[in-house]
């Protein structure tokens, strides 16, 4: 009787390993598919395949055997995925299509806090990416925005804003091209003006102004492609732009 039982048991078995990691008769993967890492009986990934087609659901693992990944497959283009922490948490969720991380994707720390929500597009940032405070989230349960920045395919764009974690403004700007551009204000954490830099193409240029609480500038500093010009370069380079109509901020 042990012996049938043995003999039933090893069959089965047997009888498993042959049904996964198959091939179609177009030589594409086929049905449940198991892959363990190279050199090792440590497994790597477990889903099927439809003629090639990954459907359902997929796992991944860390090497020390806990969930890295999990990939809800959707149709043949999109897909939910979702990346853990060794602790089991969740590190990441977004969706991918066609491969390619694609719309909202929320990042999370080690105990549970947003790190930041981020948009994609064919795989680059491509919209808002928000970074959040971390203080006050978990004991509190508090979302405060610590800064928002603009992306154009995976590159800088537009207007960039960083509070602090009362709401209030700390800094606003904009970008092109990935380089600071035009005026970048910082604001105190009282709320009033703490001072204006210019900036074109990513460097220093243009007039840098200094406020107290009452509005009034109290030190400036002129610059000209990253370098602070001292008072005999500002007074002739001030004059040359008296001279041309032009605006030494330009």
């Amino acid at each position: 009787m042990r012996l049938i039982i043995y003999f039933v048991v090893l069959l089965s078995i047997l009888d498993i390993n042959a049904q996964i990691n198959q091939l179609d008769s177009l030589n594409r993967k086929h049905g449940l598919w198991v892959k363990t890492i190279e050199g090792s009986n440590k497994l790597e990934y477990k889903g099927n395949f439809e003629n090639g087609i990954p459907v359902g659901q997929f796992r991944y693992y860390y090497p020390t055997g806990e969930v890295r990944c999990i990939i809800e497959h959707m149709n043949r283009i999109e897909a939910y995925v979702t990346f853990y922490f060794t602790n089991t948490d969740v590190m990441s969720e977004g969706f991918y299509r066609n491969q390619l991380r694609d719309s909202l994707w929320l990042t999370y720390d080690i105990e549970g806090a947003t790190v930041f929500a981020e948009r994609f597009k064919n795989g680059k940032l491509d919209g808002k990416r928000v970074v959040f405070y971390l203080r006050d989230q978990i004991e509190n349960g508090l979302l405060n925005v610590l800064s928002e920045t603009n992306y154009n395919e995976g590159v800088k764009e537009g207007v960039y804003i960083a509070l602090f974690s009362s709401g209030k403004l700390k800094e606003k700007g904009a970008y092109h091209l990935d380089k600071k551009q035009g005026s970048w204000k910082t604001y105190h954490a009282d709320g009033y003006l703490d001072h204006n830099s210019r900036f074109k193409n990513g460097m220093k240029h243009g007039w840098f102004e200094f406020y107290n609480a009452e509005g009034i500038i109290i030190d400036s500093a002129l610059y000209q492609n990253d370098n602070r010009l001292n008072q005999e370069q500002a007074n002739r380079f001030l004059q040359h732009c008296e001279k041309k109509g032009l605006d030494p901020n330009d």
